[in-house]
């Protein structure tokens, strides 16, 4: 039976990420995904969004989920990682719409993060600029913390790069749906940057709504840096399914269909090659974590 079974060459970079003593493994696997018998597998990680601010772009039924501790950062970060099973969590910065400073902002990160046992996600606007002044501010206050901080862009790695990397945080590196585009700001970042401290997010979307072409792109990273044995692929890749699922219109207009929306779509992109993926709804995460164990 071994020789019918495949050996790659490759091999996902192993993340830690979170406190000193506390940390969580994200990647390290050398075989595709779910095919641990051919090789070391990983676990995947899933993880619970929140917002530091009320959240507008939340749908009736999440407000109503959460409508007891979204006016404060800290208690729904201490919900999400004491009741409701999350082993990470990723905040999502909508504070800097508000054009908040950046030390007000950061400040609020480094309290949710001293609040908390599990590692933490920190995700600004996608916005080059209003993300080049905020996350590095974030980086120095939060030193200690070993974040991931993202997303990182081709238009300002320069800037939010180099703070990551001074203050022990890794990062996201983030690009439109594109391998090419995947592997050359993998290359830039691998100059001064170390690889392994890096997550590919190759951006998501919901089922029904171009998840094929999300499927595709995964796959085809994780196929390179697997059997390929592209070492400037070779981290694990997030998928940020909650931020998508939530905005179609099936899942705004029925929270249990919301609920199976999102949890099809995360199992989907695991089975794409996310290591990672994150989540609005702890049921969603609660059926998936039932299905990879």
């Amino acid at each position: 039976m071994e020789r019918f079974l495949d050996r790659y060459p490759g091999t996902i970079a192993g993340l830690g990420l979170g406190k000193e003593g506390k940390l969580l493994a994200v990647g390290g696997q050398n075989a595709l995904p779910f095919h641990g018998f051919e090789g070391r597998a990983a676990k995947p990680r899933l993880a619970l969004e929140l917002s530091d601010r009320e959240p507008v772009d939340y749908p009736a039924g999440l407000q109503e989920l959460y409508a007891g501790v979204s006016s404060c950062p800290v208690a729904w970060a201490k919900q999400g990682a004491q009741e409701l099973g999350a082993e990470l969590l990723c905040l999502n910065l909508g504070s800097m719409e508000q054009d908040i400073p950046a030390p007000t902002i950061a400040a609020g990160v480094r309290r949710i993060a001293e609040a908390v046992d599990v590692p933490l996600i920190v995700f600004g606007l996608g916005d080059k600029e209003k993300d080049a002044a905020v996350l590095p501010v974030v980086a120095a206050e939060c030193r200690g913390h070993n974040l991931l901080l993202g997303p990182v862009l081709k238009e300002n790695y320069q800037q939010i790069a180099p703070a990551a990397l001074e203050h022990g945080h890794a990062i996201i590196a983030q690009i439109p749906m594109d391998i090419n585009l995947a592997k050359d700001l993998n290359i830039r970042l691998g100059k001064f940057f170390p690889l392994e401290r890096v997550v590919i997010d190759p951006l998501s979307c919901a089922a029904g709504y171009g998840l094929e072409y999300a499927y595709s792109t995964m796959e085809r990273i994780r196929l390179a840096a697997v059997v390929h044995d592209d070492k400037s692929l070779q981290c694990p890749i997030i998928a940020r399914v909650g931020k998508e699922v939530w905005k179609t219109k099936e899942a705004m207009q029925d929270t249990p269909r919301g609920v199976l929306w999102e949890a099809a779509t995360a199992f989907t992109l695991l089975l794409a090659g996310a290591d990672l993926v994150t989540f609005r709804h702890p049921e969603s995460l609660r059926q998936v974590k039932a299905l990879v164990g």
